[in-house]
């Protein structure tokens, strides 16, 4: 299969490697930045820098995302300097600006060693896939918390609907967050556990888990391959200790949104 775009990051290939090697190594990202700028005007290369957007959710702002370079309104490119791999978060990110910008590929690059280091990232819409799973807590809901249940599950599938899969954890949540607030879905965040040792107080340790209408936990996670074992176990502690016995896990996944009923 052909490289996408090919003809294009070869371009941009070449001047990135013509400012790392005039420049060197051990320069701040902006510097770089600068250098780019300037090698592709040389070049008479169609880009912005530093473009801005926003992603909205209910007519209500969510989050501002900026992009470092959009090479020819086609290929995003991300700058970083690290003394070490690319980072999970700098391919959230830029999974991120392509959903958002509309593009199909991206160019994680790597001022921070002796040769530069490029990435292709492609991104492409994913089917909107559901898989639900509450079988550990069937025929254990009260009503109350049926109800509370099936209110949260609408909303995240609203959310799924509308803006589908592909950005990162902290976005999905942001965007969970403003459509509870939106259907007047009561929830709690970073609430504290008394964490308790043969009768004794050890602390009050705020807990990653939202409280929705003080009936059940939730975790909002994207990106992941698929809910691990770990992760219900870890919410069942904490379902231990605030005396409830329903959870729900939430996966914006590579390819599909995973539900996961949890019980304690």
């Amino acid at each position: 299969m052909a490289l996408l775009h090919k003809e294009l990051t070869f371009e941009l290939r070449k001047c990135m490697i013509d400012v790392h090697n005039e420049l060197g190594v051990g320069f701040d990202e902006e510097t770089y930045h600068q250098g780019l700028i300037r090698r592709f005007m040389k070049a008479g290369m169609p880009f912005v820098s530093k473009q801005q957007r926003g992603l909205t959710h209910r007519g209500v702002a969510v989050r501002a995302f900026e992009l470092d370079f959009l090479a020819d309104d086609t290929v995003i490119a991300e700058l970083k300097c690290l003394r070490c791999g690319f980072l999970r978060a700098n391919y959230i990110q830029i999974l991120s600006h392509l959903k958002l910008w509309q593009k199909h590929l991206g160019l994680l690059v790597n001022w921070g060693f002796p040769r530069l280091q490029i990435k292709r990232i492609p991104f492409s819409e994913k089917p909107k896939e559901i898989t639900e799973e509450y079988g550990y807590i069937k025929g254990t809901l009260t009503e109350p918390e049926r109800q509370t249940l099936a209110k949260l599950r609408d909303a995240i599938l609203f959310v799924l609907e509308t803006h589908g899969l592909g950005y990162g954890k902290s976005v999905y949540q942001d965007l969970v967050k403003a459509e509870l607030q939106y259907r007047q879905i009561k929830m709690e965040k970073g609430k504290k556990v008394d964490v308790m040792y043969d009768g004794e107080l050890i602390r009050s340790f705020p807990m990653r888990f939202w409280l929705i209408e003080n009936r059940i936990l939730c975790d909002v996670t994207a990106l992941q391959d698929s809910i691990l074992p770990e992760h219900a176990v870890r919410m069942q502690t904490f379902l231990k200790h605030l005396n409830l016995s329903t959870g729900l896990i939430v996966n914006f996944g590579k390819r599909k949104l995973e539900l996961r009923g949890v019980h304690y």
